[in-house]
């Protein structure tokens, strides 16, 4: 048994126990606290109080409450929404949601900090390591702007298959870099599917109507990103755009520049860059603990993803409307806040938000 292996699991028997009880009195109480809401009737100052308290979320608790709340609601439709699927684009499309609800739980969690004893008995303060949060924000602004682009953004069913399946071909063309590591015959066969499945979507592309109609420039920039194995391009009419992450923002339609840095600045964190360095060397002072207060930054990034991302999909899947209403009121105006205040009214989920007014 590795030495890590072995204080690791003395770690765990020590403290299993305090962590068990911690985490089922924290559950207890976030259990509790929805609960209370949804019996409770508040009055428009009470509501207003309690919803601009998560609108806000100044403390790492107020934001793990909010990054509950999200769950819940993807919770709540991938157990009561079974659509027609009638394409793997749409089927896609659902385990997008899945994955959201993950990456929400292990957002939370992330935020709970960590902390460590030596075997000798000196200890880690419990602390939140900005750079892993801001790691795992970068890959939700990735995954909701993806989401965006190939299922709000596209304006004709055309659009959405051509996108679509430049994304799919981007990753099967990522995994045949791995061909060289291949050890079984399995696998080999799956390779050589993929490489087939890689041909009929260029196939598919190629025969696509709004394809056939672009002139020879807008041709060459779709087959610019199947070499390239990339899929951010949009359509505007019959001219095809080259995108890039940081763009996403603007197909996303979030107003007045509010979040066009973002993605560079979580790239900052995602890559071992010297910033990233020389900043984690002085964000874990005592006399400030700058982490806490870096942490509640990234995260009203990380919400205003959420947010756009479940607009989204109400947006793709309206019949999951209901589900959402079925909310308690807190919850509907803050899942629907940092969309709303993004991209305006007319991106809102409902109406919810006139209650505070």
């Amino acid at each position: 048994m590795g030495i890590a292996v072995l204080v690791y699991k003395v770690f765990i028997y020590k403290h299993v126990n305090n962590i068990l009880k911690h985490e089922c009195f924290c559950c207890y109480l976030r259990v509790s606290c929805n609960v209370a809401r949804k019996k409770t009737k508040m009055d428009k100052t009470e509501l207003r109080k309690e919803c601009s308290r998560l609108f806000y979320c100044n403390t790492i608790s107020d934001c793990q409450e909010l990054l509950n709340i999200y769950a819940e609601f993807f919770f709540q439709i991938v157990n009561n929404h079974n659509p027609e699927i009638k394409s793997r684009s749409e089927f896609d499309s659902t385990m997008v949601l899945q994955m959201m609800m993950t990456k929400a739980l292990h957002l939370r969690n992330a935020i709970s900090g960590i902390s460590y004893e030596s075997n000798d008995g000196r200890r880690l303060n419990n602390i939140i390591d900005p750079t892993v949060v801001a790691s795992l924000i970068r890959n939700i602004y990735e995954t909701t702007g993806m989401f965006n682009l190939i299922y709000r953004t596209t304006s004709d069913p055309e659009e959405r298959k051509i996108i679509y399946l430049l994304w799919v071909h981007a990753g099967l063309s990522y995994r045949q870099r791995f061909n060289t590591e291949i050890t079984t015959e399995d696998n080999a066969q799956k390779a050589q599917e993929e490489k087939e499945q890689m041909l009929t979507i260029v196939n598919n592309i190629e025969n696509n109507s709004l394809y056939k109609k672009l002139d020879e420039t807008n041709q060459k920039r779709i087959k610019h990103q199947l070499k390239t194995k990339d899929y951010l391009i949009k359509f505007d009419d019959l001219e095809v755009k080259i995108l890039n992450w940081r763009q996403l923002t603007e197909t996303m339609d979030i107003k007045n520049g509010k979040l066009d840095h973002a993605y560079g600045y979580f790239s900052l964190y995602s890559h071992p860059s010297n910033v990233s360095v020389f900043q984690f060397a002085d964000m874990f002072a005592k006399e400030n603990e700058s982490f806490r207060m870096l942490t509640l930054y990234n995260l009203k990034i990380a919400f205003f993803m959420f947010s756009i991302f479940i607009a989204d999909y109400i947006n793709l899947f309206p019949e999951t409307l209901k589900t959402y209403e079925s909310l308690g009121l807190v919850e509907q105006i803050v899942i629907n806040f940092h969309n709303r205040s993004a991209r305006g009214v007319e991106y809102s989920i409902n109406n919810s938000y006139e209650a505070t007014q």
